[in-house]
């Protein structure tokens, strides 16, 4: 179980996450030092929500193309026509999405992409969106976070400070996981900003 929540700035991106993980009998494990739910890859924070195999792959095994300092419709094209193959190509490879099937191809993970300080959700069918929120929330403490982000700051979210952000992303992660089972600490917070123009 996990709680990741992110926050679409308009010059930076910030992604907080929990450090807990729980297995279907119950049994739990906090994530140690290597091993965290959104880890930083060449220019990209990648992180996913669901099956741990997922963030293994794209920590130790992922090599994702260069973005260079694309922003825009020009990183949306990119992240369609070289990340996300690349990606589906990288979860076939290690076993973790079947290669040959009549239906759609499918992982069972929500993955989180922060790319040149811009914020993309895949889901498990590998199509990417962004919300025009600008406000992300992934795992079974996802929908607390969210609501504890919302509860505190309604509707002016997007009007907060990079600074501000960060505190009400730490601040929402100890409230999922006051509420949530499956997610605990230690919690973290990254951002990454846009390149410069």
């Amino acid at each position: 179980m996990t709680t990741i929540v992110a926050v679409q700035g308009a010059h930076w991106a910030v992604v907080g996450f929990d450090s807990r993980v729980t297995e279907e009998g119950g049994r739990a494990y906090t994530l140690g030092r290597g091993s965290a739910k959104v880890m930083k890859n060449g220019q990209y924070l990648l992180g996913a929500a669901g099956d741990v195999r997922a963030i293994n792959i794209l920590a130790y095994a992922f090599d994702p193309p260069k973005a260079l300092d694309l922003v825009g419709i020009r990183l949306d094209k990119f992240m369609t026509s070289k990340f996300v193959p690349a990606l589906r190509s990288c979860f076939e490879d290690h076993g973790y999405a079947a290669k040959e099937t009549k239906e759609q191809a499918q992982h069972g993970s929500v993955v989180l992409v922060i790319v040149n300080g811009s914020i993309y959700e895949i889901g498990e069918d590998y199509a990417w969106v962004r919300d025009t929120t600008g406000i992300y929330s992934f795992g079974s403490g996802g929908d607390y976070a969210l609501g504890a982000m919302y509860a505190t700051h309604g509707d002016t979210i997007s009007e907060l400070n990079l600074s501000q952000v960060q505190k009400l992303v730490r601040d929402s992660l100890h409230i999922a996981a006051k509420l949530d089972p499956g997610s605990g600490p230690p919690f973290h917070v990254m951002n990454q900003s846009k390149p410069a123009t």
